[in-house]
Parts: C-alpha cells; sequence; structure tokens
C-alpha cells in the first residue's frame, strides 16, 4: 500500500519478511527509473531516496519509532547516494555565494509565515547561526545571527531535559546522526516554559559549502492544541496544561473517562457515528464540570478533567456527577445508543511529576475501573 504523506514524501507499508528484501527490491526500482530517464531525451535524471524500517507490534514496536527510523535511513541514503544532474554546456555558472539556499530576505519572509514555526539554520564549521524573527521575539535571543547558538540554545532548554537534547546535539554535530527531533521545554520571553517540538537536517559540506544544520522548532504552546472532533483542548494542549499545574504547589484533582465500545461503532455504523458520540459525550462532560474545571481529549476515546485546588471529596463528588449524567443517549439511526464508560481519579497535594508520568497513571487506574454499562452491540 502507498501513501503520498505530503510534499514529494511517500510512505509504503510492505508486508515483507525482512528490511532486506523491501531494500533490495526499492533499488532495482531507483535503478530502473534511473536508467529510463538518463537518455537524451528526458529533462533530467530522477530518482529516489528510501529507508526501511520492520516493525512488530507485539515486540511494543511503537509507531513513532518506526518513522523516526525510517526516516533517518532515508536522510542517511540520500547523503550518500546523491545523483549528479549533467550540467549543459551553454549553462551560465553562477557564483558560489548566489548558490546558498536562501539569503536574508527570504529566510525572514519565511520566518514571518507563521507564528508558531521558526526556522533556523547552523553553521557548523563556524558556530554562527540564523533564527526566525519571531524565535528572537517568543524566547529572547539575542539577534537573528547569534554565534555559539548550541550553547545559548541549551541554556534554555528545561533543566530536566537538557541533557538529552545535548547528548542528540552533539552527535548531529559530531555527524554520529544526519536526523534530529525531540519534544521537550523551552523557558520563552515570559518565562514559562513552552513545548516544542524540534526537528533538523545534518547537510554534510563540500569544498565549497560549510557542514549545516537546518530544522525548525514548532512551539506547541502556541500551535492549534484544540480537538475537531470534540472542540476541547487536544493531548498537546493537556500536557501543557499539566506542566503549568507542576509549577504552583496547591492540591490538584485529575478525572479520567473513556468511552468503550467506540471501535465497535466505528466498525459497524462509520466513523462519523463514533464523532458523534465522542462529541455528544465531551459535550456532556462539559456540563459536568463547567466553571469548576478544564476538559481535554486525552487520545482516542479517553478524556481528563484537572481541577485546580481541589481535594479528594470535590473530586470524587463531580466523578459521581460524571458517571450519573455521561451516559446520555446517542440517536445512531434507529438505536438509541448509550456508550458504556469508566471513570477514575487521582488526587495530588501537589503536582510533582512528569506530564506522561500522570497520564500513565490516570490510563492504568482506568483500566481497573468498573464499567458503568450501556447499549449492548451484541
Amino acid at each position: 500500500m502507498l501513501f503520498r504523506i505530503g510534499g514529494d514524501e511517500f510512505v509504503l507499508v510492505s508486508p515483507t519478511t525482512s528490511e532486506a528484501e523491501l531494500e533490495q527490491r526499492l533499488e532495482r526500482v531507483r535503478t530502473d527509473l534511473i536508467e529510463a530517464t538518463s537518455d537524451d531525451k528526458a529533462l533530467m535524471i530522477s530518482s529516489f531516496s528510501f529507508g526501511c524500517s520492520r516493525v512488530n507490534p507485539l515486540a511494543g514496536d511503537s509507531r513513532r519509532q518506526m518513522t523516526m527510523d525510517a526516516d533517518r535511513k532515508m536522510y542517511r541514503y540520500k547523503l550518500m547516494h546523491r545523483v549528479q544532474q549533467p550540467e549543459k554546456d551553454d549553462a551560465p555558472q553562477r557564483p558560489i555565494v548566489d548558490q546558498l539556499p536562501c539569503n536574508d530576505r527570504v529566510f525572514q519572509a519565511i520566518s514571518m509565515s507563521s507564528e508558531t514555526r521558526y526556522p533556523f539554520i547552523l553553521n557548523l564549521d563556524t558556530g554562527e547561526s540564523q533564527w526566525s524573527v519571531n524565535a528572537v521575539r517568543d524566547f529572547n535571543l539575542p539577534s537573528q545571527h547569534p554565534f555559539n547558538s548550541v550553547d545559548m540554545w541549551l541554556a534554555r532548554v528545561h533543566p530536566e531535559d537538557r541533557d538529552n537534547v545535548r547528548v542528540e546535539l552533539d552527535m548531529v554535530i559530531n555527524g554520529t546522526w544526519h536526523f534530529h527531533y525531540m519534544q521537550y521545554r523551552v523557558m520563552d520571553a515570559a518565562g514559562t516554559y513552552a513545548l516544542c517540538d524540534c526537528t533538523g537536517y545534518r547537510l554534510d559540506g563540500t569544498d565549497t559549502e560549510p557542514n549545516m544544520y537546518v530544522g525548525i522548532i514548532i512551539n506547541r504552546s502556541l500551535a492549534d492544541t484544540t480537538d475537531s472532533v470534540t472542540g476541547l483542548g487536544d493531548i498537546h494542549a493537556l500536557v501543557n496544561a499539566i506542566g503549568e499545574m507542576r509549577r504552583v504547589a496547591r492540591e490538584a484533582g485529575f478525572i479520567a473517562i473513556k468511552v468503550d465500545d467506540i471501535s465497535e461503532v466505528n466498525a459497524r455504523f462509520g466513523f462519523d457515528a463514533g464523532d458523534r458520540v465522542l462529541a455528544e459525550s465531551a459535550a456532556c462532560l462539559m456540563e459536568c464540570s463547567r466553571g469548576k474545571g478544564r476538559l481535554f481529549r486525552s487520545t482516542g476515546p479517553t478524556f481528563v478533567a484537572l481541577f485546580d485546588d481541589f481535594d479528594p471529596e470535590e473530586t470524587d463528588a463531580i466523578a459521581d456527577e460524571i458517571e450519573r449524567f455521561l451516559g446520555s443517549p446517542v440517536l445512531i439511526g434507529p438505536l438509541e445508543y448509550q456508550p458504556p464508560i469508566r471513570v477514575a481519579t487521582l488526587h495530588l497535594d501537589s503536582v510533582d511529576r512528569q506530564p506522561v508520568s500522570i497520564l500513565n497513571e490516570l490510563k492504568a487506574l482506568l483500566g481497573k475501573a468498573v464499567q458503568v454499562p450501556g447499549t449492548k452491540l451484541d
């Protein structure tokens, strides 16, 4: 199965038994393509780069691990198998300075095109870098062209994340890795930590070009973090909200709600029906928690409600209310469907753990929770 995921990138899902088998097949196709477009009739030689990764869900492999592994291998392949286009004898030779990927004016235009995305370029040979106008503003950088930019950036990374980020960047700088992706927290101009996705590529230098590290940073604290089905904050907004609660030393209540059987609803009635059940559930949750807490769609059919400065009794009272009222029937064709749910609560005297740790505990509590029965789809 072949999918286009954007731009010039495709994903091929193949039931082959090994990476080597798929690599051999792709290499044959690539060779045939190059040969077919290398004659004088073709405008240019066509080619592609690829990276293969095998996934075994039973062994605990995750989709993210697989795609990152394939992306790294694809980029490594690209660096090692560049196809040189034949030069025309009458083509004018431009000075090297004009062949750079962008100049200040172009970079400035690109950097201002999004409030949440910050492109950057780092010269690994000289230490000079170029940052977007918005990054200078939002992270209080000294200028658009700072030196020693790696140390400058690491100083803004959250202390708990800094060592891991330093290790990965060192591997990019020394050429061990050519692809870098991490999600970590960075202090913004207001002195608070913003959750950021950081993706970059190392470009190996030539006789006329330096070693470069080029990438983009996405500020998840400013990015669109609304779930399109329910209108609630999504998992990124939830992680940010828990991170904010860590900075305030007071009691906090968490309620996790899972709507069961959504996969069966999707299979029997279609995804529109499943989305409608989730949207109706979200509306009911809003009624139960309005003015008392913040509600998010975590992952799949799971919701999480956060309550600042709540004691266990208050949290349990709202959980009981949710159990009584969440089962509002949803009309699916002729069927009046009432979704079965599970509800779990967690109380902390203060939020002193990472968001992922809290979300994992809520997930475990949901797994042990007794189901509030609904309509059976037998």
